[in-house]
């Protein structure tokens, strides 16, 4: 029996490894074919919520990315485009931030990366508050818009905790990597070598199966009183009064499963 099983684990285990290496080639996008984003899922459609996105599109081997006003924070929804990934995987991504017609966003708030949520089995007619689960690492303004940063935020039913890192506004490399129950963050610039570390978060709460993606968020504080201060009413409108500007050019998304 063991002389059966030997020669049967030496052949499966490259298959294996082939198909994970396969299956991590089909879950990333270089953004170089205009179709690819039919391949993405999105937040909005998943769980029935209005676009708040203000333009996306692939034009010149970059995803383009324009949100309305928004905001991941607490229960609070933005835009959010991702793959669903089960067990450990590392994810990275190189993006440029700007306004969108001027190289600094003049809104507050404003960035966009990686991040990783738990799913929902909710629409947005039985949704209740207090459900969000989640983790991200984005890059562009917050507070200031004269001072660039990295947040890192990570959300436990709907309690959000961040952090602001500083940060310049330059084409920059984000990677995420899921080990058992630990997420470690890093980045890099085009001419860096190594990886930096930024955060590590552990969430021995979050599932398997993770939605992982990108998001985009601007000028959440645009908002009507009204509507910040009703969650449901702020997640169901598209809030077309503010004043957005976040420009996100994403040069590709790749996923390496099982690290």
């Amino acid at each position: 029996m063991t002389y059966i099983i030997k020669p049967i684990l030496f052949i499966l285990g490259p298959l294996i490894v082939l198909s994970t290496r396969i299956e991590a080639q089909q879950l990333s996008d270089d953004f170089s074919n205009e179709l690819s984003l039919q391949n993405w899922k999105r937040f909005y459609i998943e769980e029935g919520w209005p676009d708040m996105m203000k333009r996306i599109e692939i034009k010149d081997g970059f995803l383009e990315m324009e949100p309305w006003t928004s905001g991941w924070y607490a229960d609070y929804h933005a835009p959010f485009l991702f793959k669903e990934i089960t067990g450990d995987f590392s994810v990275e991504c190189r993006l440029l931030i700007s306004g969108v017609k001027k190289a600094n966003p003049s809104a507050t708030w404003s960035l966009s990366g990686l991040m990783v949520r738990s799913p929902r089995e909710i629409s947005s007619e039985n949704w209740v508050p207090k459900g969000e689960n989640w983790i991200f690492l984005t890059t562009g303004v917050a507070r200031s818009v004269d001072r660039p940063v990295f947040e890192t935020k990570t959300t436990i039913n709907s309690k959000s905790t961040l952090k602001l890192h500083p940060n310049k506004l330059d084409w920059v490399q984000l990677r995420i990597v899921r080990t058992a129950t630990l997420f470690t963050l890093y980045y890099k610039y085009d001419q860096d070598v190594d990886w930096i570390q930024i955060e590590q978060f552990s969430r021995p709460d979050l599932p398997p199966k993770l939605q992982v993606g990108i998001n985009a968020y601007t000028d959440f504080y645009s908002a009507k009183k009204e509507l910040m201060n009703n969650l449901k009413k702020y997640n169901s409108t598209v809030v077309k009064y503010g004043n957005p500007d976040l420009l996100v050019k994403v040069d590709y998304i790749r996923f390496d499963i099982g690290n």
